[in-house]
């Protein structure tokens, strides 16, 4: 799948689920993570033309988080599916078992390949939001995804 290089993605999930999907992804080929931001995700796939879309995510929850946030991990988004009444259809192998216990709340599930640590943490205070033309603030934290410039190979 090709990439697109005309955005990305900024987006934060609870540590423990990043560090139990790794090994999903590595097996499965892809792992799913739920949200409530399906609005954002619909825009984005409107966007994407089929192409993956580079994704930067902040580990919250994280035991250890720096005074100024940082992305830690990164991955290719490849799509989204619907829930039905809260759950992921596309079967439990896609989704990190640290999320075996969650109540079915989710409106959708976005699929994320290739998700792994970084070798070294990008600022957000680096990143510029695509539609702000500025950069972000040193603390702020991602609560929802948020689409960023494309920052080449993190």
């Amino acid at each position: 799948m090709d990439k697109t290089q005309s955005f990305a993605i900024l987006a934060a999930v609870p540590e423990v689920h990043l560090i139990s999907g790794q090994d999903v992804c590595l097996n499965q080929g892809k792992v799913a993570f739920g949200s409530m931001a399906f609005e954002a995700f619909r825009k984005v796939d409107e966007m994407r033309e089929d192409k993956a879309v580079e994704i930067l995510i902040y580990a919250s929850d994280a035991a250890n988080r720096p005074l100024n946030t940082e992305v830690t991990w990164h991955g290719l988004y490849i799509g989204h599916v619907q829930s039905r009444g809260g759950r992921y259809l596309k079967g439990s192998q896609f989704r990190p078992p640290s999320t075996a216990s969650e109540k079915p709340i989710w409106a959708i599930f976005w699929e994320v390949q290739d998700l792994k640590p970084l070798s070294s943490p990008i600022a957000i205070a680096s990143l510029k939001g695509l539609e702000r033309g500025s950069n972000l603030k040193s603390r702020f934290v991602p609560e929802s995804p948020l689409l960023i410039e494309a920052v080449g190979n993190p």
